[in-house]
């Protein structure tokens, strides 16, 4: 009998500091898995935030990214974005937070493939946004790919995944509501 209790309180404290390790060193996976969400979650305004609320959220999203990112969408029912660097992510970020009265950005199931190096990650995931006044749910397919600098996950490249389905755009630009974005010019509002 005194030996069994022993044998589980061994084993308590070995499932015990498993769980530790696990919360206090997490797998990479779980950290980029986190990490994306956070990104949803910043991306995404309810109707009532306030302008500096909705600031604060947009330089927020532009974190997530290196200065030097590539970013290469084409959603299906609108013109292709090209945007270079972190500025023009913010800017982008910005000009929708003041066009857009809300927007729902979701990431429901993520593919993490972490590299050989540790110290980068490509992410096959489905984007959904709900935006009011638009259609009822956008949803789409893309690749991140992620490097670790200084210790958090930056996304360095944004790209489509393209589908059999998939209907090329023309224009070089992207609309959502009347915001305009032309690639390598300032996003602006159509009147």
């Amino acid at each position: 009998m005194k030996r069994a209790v022993q044998i589980g309180a061994v084993l308590v404290l070995l499932g015990l500091a498993f769980w530790l390790w696990t919360v206090l060193f997490p797998s990479p996976e779980k950290v980029i898995r986190a990490r994306l969400n956070a990104l949803a979650h910043a991306i995404s305004f309810k109707a009532n935030g306030g302008l500096l609320s909705k600031a604060y959220n947009a330089q927020k999203a532009a974190d997530f990214f290196t200065p030097d990112v590539q970013v290469e969408v084409n959603v299906t029912g609108y013109d292709p974005i090209v945007l270079h660097g972190r500025d023009e992510v913010l800017q982008i970020a910005m000009a929708a937070h003041s066009r857009l009265t809300s927007l729902k950005v979701e990431f429901p199931d993520m593919n993490i493939t972490v590299g050989a190096d540790g110290q980068t990650a490509k992410v096959n995931l489905t984007g959904k946004a709900t935006v009011p006044g638009e259609r009822d749910i956008s949803a789409q397919e893309f690749n991140f790919m992620l490097k670790k600098t200084d210790g958090k996950w930056l996304i360095y490249q944004v790209e489509t995944v393209k589908t059999l389905s998939d209907i090329s755009g023309s224009g070089g630009g992207y609309q959502v509501s009347g915001l305009r974005y032309q690639a390598g010019k300032p996003a602006h509002l159509d009147t």
